[in-house]
């Protein structure tokens, strides 16, 4: 494909991109440091924490996904938060998806391998299921059974995408926390809180030897 600007090696790209902004804004007389301010200032202070679990046994992985999507199965006895209840009459099946991650509220859902969306899940009653048919829930994007992939979004400002490598035994994740007020020690905290959460109450690394 002929185009104007690099379709893969994003960090190559980023990087040009920052040049030619930071020559923008020295032209303007500002620094990029002065220029970051200024839009945390406007959009909230954001923190990031990518990283991964190394599983190299496919059935450990599914069962992981699994008990994200479906809840835990009769034989684990290990605590669990509360979880959502979404009856896919359809599918026949019911998605448990947890009701927060490190105490904070889920209030949106993203799942493009069982094909699930919906927004101010939060809303929904506690403890009460919730009959969707496939039209009400159906993902923006494409879906694919063949992979793993999972976005929760939390009240606190909290984004997690949870997804299988397609090329290495690990499961990643991406996360964010977004404090709109700029307070930036409470989103450090968050993170903190959500990392921890995706490991002991997602993933639950110790039980599963990650």
């Amino acid at each position: 494909m002929i185009h104007d600007h690099v379709l893969d090696k994003d960090g190559v790209t980023a990087l040009a991109v920052f040049v030619q902004l930071a020559a923008q804004l020295h032209a303007q007389g500002k620094s990029v440091a002065e220029y970051l301010e200024d839009k945390y200032a406007r959009y909230g202070y954001f923190v990031s924490a990518n990283s991964y679990f190394v599983c190299p046994d496919p059935v450990k992985t599914d069962h992981i996904f699994s008990r994200i999507r479906y809840g835990p199965s009769e034989e684990q006895t290990s605590a669990d938060v509360q979880r959502f209840e979404f009856v896919r009459s359809e599918y026949g099946d019911t998605l448990r998806y947890p009701r927060t991650i490190g105490g904070f509220p889920v209030s949106y859902i993203r799942d493009l391998t069982t094909g699930f969306e919906m927004r101010d899940v939060d809303k929904v009653p506690a403890e009460t299921p919730l009959r969707v048919t496939l039209d009400e829930c159906r993902p923006t994007f494409p879906v694919s059974g063949s992979s793993h992939m999972v976005t929760f979004e939390t009240r606190n400002g909290g984004r997690l995408t949870m997804r299988t490598s397609g090329t290495e035994p690990k499961l990643k994740y991406y996360l964010e926390v977004r404090n709109q007020d700029n307070d930036r020690a409470a989103a450090a905290r968050d993170l903190v809180a959500m990392v921890n959460a995706v490991a002991c109450e997602l993933v639950q690394a110790t039980e599963n030897g990650l």
